[in-house]
């Protein structure tokens, strides 16, 4: 008999599930883990230049007059061969290729730096949102409450209309309210299909899955004393991009003023010539070679001219990235601050509408208020049950900002 199959649906994800998949699998961060491997080579491959640099060659030619059947037997086409081994050092080049090295190293921490900003934006991404589809999960069940609410509100209002203590206003009143309530389900059943393709693209994921996250919203704590922001800038990636950018800049002006020293360099040759490889005669050479050039066209002055105005650009942009951080540092821990002060109030303003909600409605069942007035304190703890999960994903908003001012969060 056919047995039809069964689909498991997959496991709600928790955050750390969320962050081992993203760090495994996230395309940003593997492309600077690949930036950092290739600047990590190419510093190796600077240093090559200090030592000899060695070279084998081996030819074999005929060369005469007469057709093409001759060339390889005919008396009138000649043989030549020859070996050779080849060594050349560098010993003076004008400081470029210490300039090749400072420059190596500032790739290096360029990427380094890189790769923090990747890791500190993953972070970032991942909680807002991870949090964000939380959110959008809890704001579903919440308004799916707030509807059922507002249906038997309506429906008491209906029976009061109908039993002649209530006017037809206030039944088409809750009735809309019943509606809107409806709407703002289906609306936000839309926008959690959005918060799974975010969640899908930090996760490295490819084609769109209908994810599931669990967890709850936990309110961080301000630390005792207000942060160093002038000592936390040096740390934070932005910062040591732009230093490992002035040391670029440095390093590309060094290159272009070398062009203006003599370059001198020592080489050496073993070789065998003569008719065959086997009669060859040996014979060896060795020198020094002294270059100055003496005019290019006016092209190295005015490279030099460039290379000192980026140097000046970048050392600008490195004094403005510091202002600009320290700036930004304080402007996220002050809205981190806020979010988490404003969560206090937002929680002592839902307790105090659930409470005002249960007395009006008593006091609306036993004709001691009128309608307008209670769907108005209705509608006060609807606002405030929103206003509060809006909070603790604000909060989550925040915090992850600030983390990613400083260029630190939770990715290893």
């Amino acid at each position: 008999m056919f047995q039809p199959s069964i689909l498991i649906a997959a496991p709600p994800l928790t955050f750390e599930d969320c962050l081992k998949e993203a760090t495994e699998h996230n395309l940003d961060l593997q492309t600077a883990q690949r930036a950092l491997k290739a600047a990590e080579d190419s510093h190796i491959a600077s240093i090559g230049q200090f030592f000899p640099q060695i070279s084998f060659s081996a030819s074999m030619n005929r060369s005469g007059y007469g057709g093409a059947n001759d060339a390889l037997n005919g008396p009138s086409y000649s043989q030549n061969s020859s070996l050779s081994l080849n060594a050349q050092q560098d010993i003076f080049s004008g400081f470029k290729d210490f300039a090749a090295v400072d420059q190596a190293n500032a790739q290096l921490d360029l990427a380094k730096a890189q790769l923090t900003q990747a890791k500190a934006q993953l972070s970032h991404d991942l909680k807002t949102d991870f949090y964000q589809l939380l959110y959008s999960q809890k704001l579903i069940d919440m308004l799916k409450t707030i509807a059922d609410r507002q249906k038997a509100n309506m429906d008491l209002v209906e029976m009061n209309f109908e039993g002649g203590t209530d006017n037809k206003g206030s039944y088409l009143q809750a009735q809309a309210a019943y509606q809107e309530a409806l709407f703002e389900v289906d609306q936000a059943q839309r926008g959690l299909r959005v918060a799974q393709k975010q969640l899908d693209q930090v996760l490295g994921r490819g084609p769109m899955e209908d994810i599931e996250v669990t967890g709850d919203f936990t309110v961080s704590k301000l630390p005792d004393t207000m942060p160093d922001f002038l000592a936390l800038t040096p740390q934070t990636p932005a910062y040591q991009e732009a230093l490992a950018q002035l040391h670029l800049s440095e390093s590309g002006y060094v290159t272009a003023r070398s062009v203006f020293f003599p370059t001198l360099s020592a080489n050496a040759t073993l070789s065998r010539g003569g008719l065959n490889f086997i009669d060859n005669q040996p014979g060896w050479s060795a020198g020094l070679q002294l270059s100055l050039p003496l005019f290019t066209g006016g092209k190295d002055i005015f490279d030099l001219r460039s290379a000192e105005e980026t140097k000046q650009g970048a050392k600008d942009t490195f004094q403005s990235t510091g202002l600009k951080t320290e700036s930004n540092l304080e402007s996220a821990y002050a809205a981190f601050s806020d979010a988490l002060e404003q969560m206090q109030v937002l929680e002592s303003q839902l307790t105090a509408a659930q409470v005002q909600e249960e007395i009006a409605k008593a006091e609306y069942l036993n004709g001691l208020m009128i309608f307008v007035n209670w769907n108005q304190i209705e509608n006060q703890l609807t606002s405030q049950e929103k206003a509060e999960l809006s909070g603790l994903l604000s909060e989550k908003t925040a915090e992850a900002n600030w983390e990613l001012t400083q260029g630190k969060g939770v990715i290893p």
